[in-house]
């Protein structure tokens, strides 16, 4: 058996196939190469994540104005219907039981929610998308809605709108044509609370999960009583000075006259809600002094 010797490699051949591998080499990246284009898109990526999460923040606040564009129509509406009175529906002892039997909130039986829901008929519309609250409370797991775990995302101003009017002799419920500026004064706003059936107060109120209550315990211990975030007792000013969940340090308003809009909390006064604009509110600050600062508005506090 013979074998045919191999023919020798040309060096044309041997050249070309050396210039093919100098191509492949000089193609691929180094090491360094690669280090620095992985660091060129983390910093693309820490520069973007902020603005994305500000858009993605910026479509919540526009769905809860959207909520507080129906409750003030909501209102609007009920005045109507009901001789300019406005909805009464006040704090009343618990424990408060849901549907199902079971410990729940009592924001939704014992605050103008229940009546104004008439009108909305959709208790979703009471949670606020960023912070969420209404949706889930401590008695159970899972998902469900205001009218189940009895928490809201919004609350009612107790001191100038709603509830009994104890500048009377005889305490007696508001009518909306009664008090000033409706453009300007606060109806309704978004608060932070508890979401624990447990925090309840067993009494007058006035605990941690008793958020959807803006009224005389909750002006008396809040800024400017107490500057701190957690405010009076470690609970007021986390009802809404500091409440968690805000929008870019805003939170969306309902007014007297329905309209909604979107404020800094230390840009209302506490003439807004008392709906007083010309004198002290009782002995302790003016009309015109600011309900918060900007220091509680960057401020996000647990109740």
């Amino acid at each position: 058996m013979s074998f045919a010797a191999k023919a020798p490699i040309s060096e044309s051949r041997l050249g070309a196939t050396e210039e093919r591998l100098h191509c492949v080499s000089s193609r691929a990246f180094t090491l360094i190469e690669l280090l620095v284009v992985i660091a060129i898109i983390a910093i693309l990526a820490s520069m973007l994540l902020p603005v994305l999460a500000k858009a993605k923040e910026k479509a919540r606040s526009a769905k809860c104005l959207s909520n507080t564009r129906q409750i003030g129509l909501a209102m609007m509406l009920y005045v109507g219907d009901f001789d300019d009175k406005l909805p009464d529906e006040d704090w009343q002892v618990g424990p408060y039981k849901n549907s199902n039997k079971k410990n729940c909130g009592g924001e939704w039986q014992r605050t103008p929610a229940i009546q104004l829901d008439r009108y909305i008929n959709a208790p979703l519309v009471w949670v606020c998308p960023t912070k969420r609250r209404g949706l889930t409370y401590t008695t159970e797991p899972g998902t469900f809605d205001p009218a189940y775990t009895g928490f809201l995302s919004y609350g009612f101003n107790y001191l100038g709108v709603f509830g009994l009017d104890y500048s009377k002799a005889i305490p007696t419920l508001r009518k909306h044509t009664v008090i000033q500026k409706p453009t300007e004064t606060v109806a309704m706003t978004e608060i932070g609370g508890s979401s624990n059936p447990k925090e309840i107060g067993g009494g007058i109120g006035n605990e941690k999960a008793d958020a959807a209550w803006l009224d005389g315990y909750w002006s008396s211990h809040s800024y400017p009583t107490s500057k701190s975030p957690k405010g009076g007792n470690g609970m007021t000013n986390p009802r809404f000075q500091s409440q968690q969940g805000k929008h870019i340090q805003k939170v969306n308003v309902v007014y007297l006259d329905g309209h909604s809009a979107i404020i800094r909390p230390s840009r209302l006064v506490w003439g807004q809600f008392y709906a007083t604009y010309e004198t002290k509110i009782a002995p302790r600050f003016a009309w015109d002094t600011p309900v918060s600062t900007p220091a509680l508005d960057a401020s996000e506090s647990p109740p």
